[in-house]
């Protein structure tokens, strides 16, 4: 499966971060009333951390 690396939005100022070389999408299990679990990947492989949800990353349907 392929995602797309379309980087990500910088929550303070709305700008686009890392469009070509990496992708950061939510995933559909929270860590809980605050936090959510994201995945990050890029060259280096894929990477599983939590933030606020306040944030607002992409979310892209995966089955």
């Amino acid at each position: 499966m392929e995602f797309p690396a379309v980087g990500y939005r910088n929550y303070s100022d709305g700008s686009l971060q890392t469009a070509g070389q990496g992708g950061v999408y939510w995933s559909s299990v929270t860590a809980s009333s605050y936090y959510a679990y994201y995945l990050y990947f890029n060259s280096d492989g894929l990477h599983v951390y939590n933030l606020y949800k306040q944030y607002g990353y992409n979310v892209r349907c995966v089955r």
